[in-house]
């Protein structure tokens, strides 16, 4: 990916990937953006020093995406926190801007799924707070998307 892409559009084309090709497309980009984020602040404050840890956040935060302890904790206890309709059936793989993308097992259960976001969301507030995931949106397993 280049300087030329969006944050809405690197989001985009990571919706494209499995869950585990796309948190490795996301890391990578992250660590692209850190660096360019060090060499922009070094240019600017030339010597002043930054954490790692608060520079990743500046990124996340910049970007829209939710901090990276509550995403992984939602991706370990994925069934218990979704409940049995969703946590069988399907997979979180992103959470950006509150919108939690998931990935639907089967092609035939994306609407069934959609149908009940609304749930997910109030189970999801219960545990991580109401800001942390606003709204669902499901998809398909990228195979049947036609990528």
């Amino acid at each position: 990916m280049t300087e030329r892409w969006s944050a809405d559009q690197v989001e985009e084309a990571l919706a494209a990937f499995d869950g585990t090709e796309s948190r490795a497309l996301r890391i990578l980009w992250e660590i692209q953006e850190l660096e360019r984020s060090r060499q922009r602040r070094k240019a600017r404050h030339d010597g002043d020093m930054v954490s790692f840890g608060d520079m990743l956040q500046s990124i996340l935060a910049g970007l829209g995406m939710a901090d990276l302890d509550r995403v992984r904790e939602l991706d370990e206890r994925w069934e218990e926190v979704a409940g049995p309709q969703w946590g069988s059936n399907s997979v979180p793989v992103v959470v950006s801007k509150g919108e939690l993308l998931v990935e639907a097992s089967d092609p035939r259960l994306v609407r069934m799924l959609r149908h009940d976001a609304e749930r997910l969301v109030v189970r999801i507030a219960e545990r991580f707070g109401r800001s942390f995931v606003t709204s669902v949106r499901v998809v398909g397993p990228p195979w049947r998307r036609g990528w």
